[in-house]
């Protein structure tokens, strides 16, 4: 079983077979640093690889879900090529390691998304929002190409959808990132916590191994041609059948 105590910014308990992994910095909307974003990777991974977890749920600590990164104490002088890439394969990990969690990754988002905070979100398998959530991609307004944000969600989101939140940088409703495809599920805002939580446990209940089945056809399936992916679901269901 899965436990690790306050850990900084991080706090990862498993309850029912979800892992909770909690955005630590609410005085600061959950803005994260290169370090936590680590952190957070690392989080992911650790409570994938729990036989005992079914479900990985990141939630806010508090107030904001995520209002983008923190840049604090890094350097503000031009760094090399180099530097700079190694900088940014920090907050690619965090969406490969979403990608590459064998389980659901599920996103509770009770307050604002904002920049990498709607990356994040739009980036894990299922976004839960509630109806006062909102969702932005701003970079632009700061001449900023949003390519990592979009690395997170062209798999996600349709590309006139996508295409429209990267140009525009228009904050938008939980109602209208549900219509977008950012958002998997809107509950009220008053009765979110206990929705979210009620939605978290019917999926948990499931066994893991139906659960990865899933995960796993999802991420393969659309980059096969129709005659390969229904081969693939056959191959998959033959596999796991007598086991589930």
């Amino acid at each position: 079983m899965l436990t690790i105590a306050d850990s900084g910014p991080r706090l990862v308990r498993v309850e029912a077979a979800i892992a909770w992994i909690e955005l630590g910095g609410a005085n600061t909307g959950n803005m994260l640093t290169r370090q936590q974003m680590t952190m957070l990777s690392e989080a992911i991974r650790l409570a994938g690889a729990d036989p005992d977890v079914s479900v990985v749920a990141i939630a806010p600590g508090g107030g904001a879900f995520c209002l983008g990164r923190n840049g604090k104490g890094e350097p503000a002088e031009a760094l090399p090529w180099d530097a700079r890439q190694r900088q940014m394969g920090v907050t690619l990990d965090v969406y490969d390691a979403i990608a590459a969690c064998p389980i659901p990754v599920v996103a509770c988002v009770q307050g604002n998304a904002i920049g990498f905070g709607a990356a994040l979100a739009g980036g894990c398998d299922i976004t839960l929002a509630a109806r006062s959530a909102r969702f932005a991609l701003p970079e632009i307004k700061h001449s900023i190409p949003a390519t990592l944000a979009m690395s997170a969600l062209i798999r996600k989101i349709p590309e006139k959808a996508l295409a429209h939140l990267i140009y525009s940088g228009e904050e938008i409703s939980a109602e209208d990132a549900l219509a977008l495809g950012l958002v998997s599920k809107v509950f009220p805002a008053e009765t979110f916590e206990e929705s979210c939580s009620a939605y978290l446990l019917a999926l948990a209940s499931r066994k893991r191994l139906l659960l990865e089945t899933i995960k796993r056809y999802i991420a393969k399936a659309p980059q096969l041609s129709p005659e390969m992916a229904s081969e693939y679901a056959g191959t998959l269901m033959a596999l796991v059948k007598p086991s589930l």
